[in-house]
């Protein structure tokens, strides 16, 4: 019995997870954008309560499902890479990326949300991480500088991105020679996390992923309710 409740609260926590994600960013995360067709700016909602946000964020109870310790051994990082994060959110695996590529290299978390960042900068510090930086991007553009990063990493926001062909695309200019993308998102057809309708099936990532002139090197499975997916540029 007490096992049984465990997993209930770490679905109940998945879920507040993911739908906070998505109506708070107010991003279209099960529409692909059409070409020619104007986006639609993503609502200004702020964190006032940044308090309550990071409880919810940072709950321990995240790392019975998401497992971020495999997800970084997973990422075969190495000493000196430089990571963005896409999507941070309070730095949750962004701090983990920061550890593993040592302090010669760089984890960079990137949030449309202003306290998001701020909270990033603060535990930074409070970490002593010099090599884990913060900073805000727009809603359509991850705005790394040209051949910066060996590896762009996502978690849970893949799915919260709209017109993510055009995204992708910009995206490829910021990774070095031989730079990857790694996708971690929840699996359509299970009942943990966001919705249904609100998550993206590991096959249309596959297809945007290849329009966006990627191509797929590796798909891994270990997390339950979760799929890892790994791409470089064609």
């Amino acid at each position: 019995m007490k096992h049984r409740g465990t997993v209930r609260t770490a679905a109940q926590i998945a879920l507040i997870l993911a739908l906070a994600v998505f109506f708070l960013t107010g991003c279209s995360s099960h529409k692909t954008q059409k070409s020619g067709e104007k986006q639609s700016p993503a609502t200004e909602q702020k964190f006032k309560d940044i308090e309550f946000w990071v409880k919810i964020f940072e709950d321990p109870e995240r790392d019975l499902w998401q497992k971020p310790l495999e997800i970084v051994k997973a990422m075969n990082l190495k000493p000196g890479n430089a990571i963005a994060d896409i999507g941070a959110g309070t730095g949750y695996l962004t701090r983990h990326l920061a550890v593993a590529v040592g302090p010669e290299g760089k984890a960079l978390g990137l949030d449309i949300e202003q306290s998001m960042v701020n909270y990033m900068i603060e535990d930074a510090k409070k970490l002593g991480l010099t090599n884990y930086t913060a900073r805000v991007v727009k809603t359509d553009d991850p705005e790394l500088e040209p051949g910066s990063v060996d590896v762009i990493f996502l978690c849970n926001t893949y799915h919260h991105i709209s017109n993510r062909v055009d995204y992708f695309q910009k995206a490829a200019k910021g990774l070095k020679p031989n730079g990857r993308v790694i996708s971690v998102d929840f699996y359509k057809n299970i009942d943990f996390g966001p919705p249904r309708d609100h998550k993206i099936a590991k096959e249309i990532v596959l297809k945007e992923m290849k329009q966006a002139g990627y191509r797929l090197d590796k798909d891994l499975i270990f997390l339950q309710h979760q799929y890892y997916l790994e791409f470089v540029p064609e």
